[in-house]
């Protein structure tokens, strides 16, 4: 027994008491550019007569329609750019790509020149804000049905995005919040709700963008997007997308946006290479592939230009709980 305990021992010193700072020396990288972009506005799509949800309840689509103008004349999606920058959509924004050990936010790429096309067609040729370097403003309004594409000249090179095809999405007809238990069901929080609708016929996407206190939701764990094999066609009542809990008098803006396949796979991808990591049965490595090309390289470059229809909706959380002697009244 003596003689194991020396040899552990032994073994604990040695494997303690060797340690070598390694450096790594990794060579420096060609920058390159990385597009962020979005073309939207708030171009609806409604059904041609009543909305049939599932037998249990019918809107009329007189109803749709008031309830959607409505909520468009009380939320003010440029109200939220002052705050942060991330809304309105319509807008690219140019950076590069930087050393893996660089502690420091990407460079904003400069007097770029970008162009919008429209059905192959050159429409507009966006501005600089002079304001935020590296961001361009859109303002030529979409058309349901066209394609959309961006050529940017910048850095020595030329890019062009695939082209995206422009859809209307369904209106967020309302957004509240419900008291209810968590996912284990050991407490009880309130927790987002809202009424849409899908579209009939498979092959639709859609990614969901929120602002909790006006401050946008970043995290790759929070990107929120899904197709529609499973409810093709269907009302969705009472439908919870983001998940996480919200705190007593939390604001709260919910973004939806019609996205294509292809910007479905890329965020797909995005999520699966940066939120889902650190477990036993992480995805395997894959280079998250966008829809930009350097033409003058014939390479791929970074990010994704996206267009679609967006709406919006708003909620405030209660400033109590239902019952505030007993935080977990809904487990009762």
């Amino acid at each position: 027994m003596r003689k194991i305990s020396f040899i552990l021992i032994i073994g604990l010193i040695a494997f303690t008491g060797c340690q070598e700072e390694i450096d790594l020396d990794l060579p420096a990288t060609e920058p390159e550019l990385v597009v962020e972009g979005y073309l939207t506005q708030r171009d609806y799509y409604f059904p041609d007569a009543d909305l049939d949800c599932f037998g249990i309840t019918t809107i009329s689509l007189d109803t749709l329609k008031f309830v959607t103008a409505f909520v468009d004349a009380y939320i003010n999606i440029d109200s939220i750019e002052a705050a942060t920058d991330v809304f309105p959509f319509n807008k690219v924004v140019l950076s590069t790509t930087g050393d893996y050990f660089a502690n420091a936010e990407p460079p904003a790429v400069t007097s770029a020149i970008a162009v919008l096309f429209e059905d192959g067609n050159a429409v507009e040729t966006l501005i600089e804000d002079p304001s935020i370097p590296g961001t361009y403003r859109i303002t030529h309004l979409p058309i349901v049905g066209s394609s959309y594409h961006i050529t940017i000249d910048a850095m020595g090179n030329f890019y062009e995005t695939i082209p995206e095809i422009y859809g209307s999405v369904p209106p967020l007809l309302s957004l509240t919040t419900n008291y209810g238990p968590n996912f284990i069901r050991d407490s009880c929080a309130y927790y987002m709700s809202m009424n849409t609708f899908e579209k009939p016929g498979l092959g639709d996407h859609y990614r969901w963008f929120f602002y909790v206190n006006n401050k946008y939701v970043s995290s790759p764990g929070n990107i929120a997007l899904t197709n529609d094999e499973n409810f093709d066609g269907f009302c969705l009542l009472d439908f919870d997308v983001y998940g996480n809990e919200l705190e007593l008098g939390d604001s709260l803006v919910v973004f939806q946006m019609n996205t294509t396949e292809g910007y479905y796979n890329f965020l797909s991808t995005l999520q699966s290479q940066t939120a889902f990591v650190g477990g036993p049965f992480d995805a395997p490595p894959a280079p998250i592939t966008g829809n930009v090309m350097n033409v003058t390289t014939g390479k791929a470059a970074y990010g994704y230009f996206a267009a679609g229809g967006i709406s919006a909706n708003a909620t405030t959380t209660p400033e109590t709980r239902p019952d505030p002697e007993n935080p977990n009244s809904c487990l009762e």
